[in-house]
């Protein structure tokens, strides 16, 4: 490659991948639940949305695009994760921890201004979320997509996008406590 290619292709990476980055951040984040993890699937999506920058075609289009390719990295990841360290859910955890684990959420309370507990809460049941309702929740709601993007890039119909959302919202609801006002959106 040229060098004024390389730099041209560099200025269309600023430009199409690095204006999302933290979009991109946000919806790894909520995917992976670790700050960690999220920050590798970031960085591997850049990598190969780089690599592969000629596909893209129509730069109004960039920030699906990057969706795409981060679900892809995710997903494969997810596949390729050993059985041993797989992640826990809450669900596996006995009653005991809970106990222990009410005991921290008491002392959180005490320090965390309450905005910012119910960011957590929101957090943590959306990552324990059955990833097909995750993955939607997040495009719709995190990454702001609507139905028929969402369709596109998780390669559904529509009406299972609404039923995913439907579902998770639900899920959320039963999750959080709240009232179905505190979760719904019209798209």
């Amino acid at each position: 490659m040229e060098p004024d290619e390389r730099s041209e292709k560099v200025l269309r990476f600023e430009e199409h991948v690095l204006a999302y980055l933290s979009d991109i951040y946000r919806a790894a984040l909520r995917l992976t639940g670790q700050a960690a993890d999220a920050e590798d699937l970031v960085q591997e999506t850049c990598l190969r949305a780089f690599r592969s920058l000629e596909q893209l075609r129509n730069p109004g289009a960039a920030r699906a695009w990057l969706f795409a390719i981060l679900r892809s990295v995710f997903l494969r990841q997810v596949e390729r994760e050993p059985r041993g360290r797989a992640r826990l859910s809450l669900d596996d955890i006995d009653g005991s921890l809970l106990t222990a684990s009410e005991v921290l959420h008491d002392a959180y309370e005490r320090v965390l201004p309450p905005e910012q507990l119910l960011r957590q809460e929101a957090r943590q049941a959306i990552l324990r979320l059955p990833l097909p309702y995750r993955e939607a929740i997040i495009l719709a709601h995190i990454g702001g997509f609507s139905y028929r993007e969402i369709a596109r890039l998780l390669a559904i119909p529509t009406g299972t996008v609404m039923s995913r959302l439907f579902r998770g919202r639900r899920l959320l609801r039963t999750y959080l406590g709240q009232s179905p006002s505190h979760l719904e959106s019209s798209r």
